[in-house]
């Protein structure tokens, strides 16, 4: 919920933001938070018209912003993405090697058809010269399929290390690093 304190101009739970005005725009936002309250059933209707009539008569941004603080958290904790199961990274992994497959079947395909139709209209008999296109991209289909497992293990090491890169915590800047002594001279 963040993003909500975030959409005003300036943010209404700092102390020295509280005594500031409250424009049209910030009015506006805390009415969309009490219309999603009292949607959801947050907020009785005499709540929200009392809430209501508050907000239209406010003037600061901590008389707003004191309508809306029990219904969203001042500061919500950050995130964290759930850790994907190894079930859940094999079945992603299958569906890339599916795709691999589907693409590789229809590399074979077209280019055969297309040199199949070619051969037919330009004579229709004598050596079948198709052949050669058709063994080459064959040869890729196969390998293809064949390699099931080993696409899939690819697959699973690429999303383990990108969830690990996603939920790693990113390292404080070094001190005393040499670019920034030349810089400051």
């Amino acid at each position: 919920m963040e993003t909500f304190w975030e959409s005003f101009r300036l943010d209404p739970r700092q102390p020295g933001h509280a005594s500031m005005r409250a424009s049209d725009a910030d009015r506006e936002i805390v009415r969309a938070m009490l219309g999603d309250a009292f949607a959801d059933g947050r907020l009785t209707r005499e709540e929200y018209d009392d809430r209501l009539n508050t907000l239209y008569g406010s003037r600061t941004l901590g008389e707003v912003s004191s309508l809306v603080t029990d219904l969203v958290p001042l500061y919500a904790p950050p995130m964290t993405p759930a850790p994907l199961l190894s079930a859940d990274l094999r079945t992603r992994g299958a569906r890339k090697w599916r795709k691999d497959v589907e693409g590789s079947f229809a590399a074979f395909l077209v280019p055969s058809i297309i040199c199949t139709v070619i051969w037919i209209a330009a004579t229709g008999r004598g050596f079948f010269w198709p052949a050669f296109p058709m063994l080459f991209l064959g040869i890729n289909l196969i390998k293809t399929v064949v390699n099931r497992e080993s696409v899939i293990e690819r697959e699973v090491l690429r999303l383990e290390e990108q969830a690990a890169k996603d939920t790693a915590p990113e390292l404080p800047a070094k001190r005393g690093d040499p670019g920034e002594a030349k810089e400051g001279r």
